[in-house]
């Protein structure tokens, strides 16, 4: 999600030094500033992130995608389980939380890009395949051409056997639009989260997805 113009700059001793007080101040202004845009109004608990990761085996080699990774409250605990054979690459748009990414993460890939326009920014990386993909996205949020492309995308890139790992603050109300755009969908849920949410684990994109059935999916 691209930097709202009228947005203040965070500090230097905001980025430089990880702070949870920070970090809930930034993620609830980003939130009044965008509304549904932003997919919570604090950032993901410990309790969520290791839902959201007990389904990515870092014992396979691959490559792991996490999408919005917001100021790297999932970050964090992806990161202490890499092992040499996975690569890792954090994509997120917004520039304050670009810059935090940057410098809590020094030696991670952190991407820049639109989440929905992903195939040639990762070229550039020469990621063409993706064994996992963390979502901290408001997906039902992006537009029709947005979530196309991004299934699309996913239909193309993920691995065969690979998941599509998405999170929510609204239990169950998307489980049909999940299930309209992957063949397989299980939810698991998260009560110790503010608000309580879940996880949407999600394998096999449906291909040839057109607009119309993505509306009918958001019905």
């Amino acid at each position: 999600m691209s930097q709202h113009p009228s947005s203040a700059r965070v500090t230097e001793t905001d980025i430089s030094q990880p702070s949870e007080a920070s970090d809930y101040a930034l993620f609830l202004r980003k939130f009044i500033e965008r509304g549904r845009m932003m997919s919570s109004a604090v950032p993901s608990s410990r309790t969520m992130a290791m839902k959201m990761l007990e389904e990515v085996d870092f014992s396979r080699p691959g490559v792991i995608l996490e999408l919005g990774a917001g100021t790297g409250a999932v970050t964090e605990y992806i990161v202490e389980r890499l092992r040499p054979h996975n690569r890792f690459i954090a994509v997120e748009n917004d520039t304050d939380f670009v810059e935090i990414l940057r410098r809590r993460f020094p030696t991670q890939t952190v991407l820049q890009a639109d989440a929905t326009r992903l195939a040639e920014p990762l070229a550039n990386f020469g990621v063409h395949r993706v064994k996992y993909v963390v979502s901290c996205l408001p997906t039902p949020a992006f537009s029709k051409r947005g979530i196309v492309r991004l299934v699309k995308w996913a239909e193309r890139s993920l691995d065969p056997e690979g998941v599509f790992l998405q999170l929510t603050v609204v239990p169950l109300l998307y489980r049909r639009f999940y299930k309209r755009l992957f063949e397989q969908v299980n939810f698991r849920m998260v009560w110790r989260n503010i608000p309580p949410g879940g996880v949407y684990c999600c394998r096999r994109p449906r291909s040839k997805l057109t607009h119309r059935e993505f509306a009918d999916a958001r019905s």
